[in-house]
């Protein structure tokens, strides 16, 4: 069973709950780290760096961050090493994430995703791999560009741990 790591906001807590349903009907172990009802409030940046952290420190393969647009989830979240997340409206945009990119992390936003499109794009991203679709020379390229934005994240970081 694959664990996956969820986190939103009260904007994203609607959806998020019928997310944790449809993932948990398809076999995942979903750890929830954000708000779980409406008496709580966590802020879309502590939702976003919970579930950026847990991906980061590799307790999770793939995470799932849910507030209001996105926009400030994905900013959140990209401040991990590691971390790989995509603000997504589409399966298309879900498989390219995955297939291109290499997306570890999908971000929603309630206000413009309903659940079952939400589902759709989940399966599209579960469905894809990296590299996929690609002509080898392709592959190549991406893995290099993977490979290369790892190693602008360890002198990165590297120089913020020095400073």
């Amino acid at each position: 069973m694959e664990k996956i790591v969820i986190g939103s906001t009260r904007a994203g807590l609607t959806l998020k709950k019928d997310l944790i349903v449809y993932l948990e009907a398809k076999g995942f172990q979903v750890d929830d780290v954000g708000m779980k009802d409406e008496s709580e409030f966590i802020p879309y940046h502590r939702a976003a760096a919970a579930v950026g952290a847990a991906v980061s420190e590799g307790k999770y393969a793939r995470g799932i961050i849910i507030c209001g647009t996105g926009a400030g989830s994905v900013i959140t979240a990209a401040k991990f090493k590691g971390v790989y997340p995509v603000h997504v409206t589409n399966t298309f945009m879900a498989q390219q994430a995955k297939a291109v990119n290499n997306c570890n992390v999908l971000v929603f936003g309630e206000w413009f995703t309903p659940s079952k499109h939400a589902f759709q794009i989940l399966d599209a991203w579960f469905d894809t791999h990296f590299t996929d679709g690609v002509d080898n020379d392709w592959k190549i390229f991406l893995r290099n560009c993977v490979k290369e934005i790892g190693e602008l994240e360890d002198k990165q970081f590297k120089q913020e741990s020095d400073a």
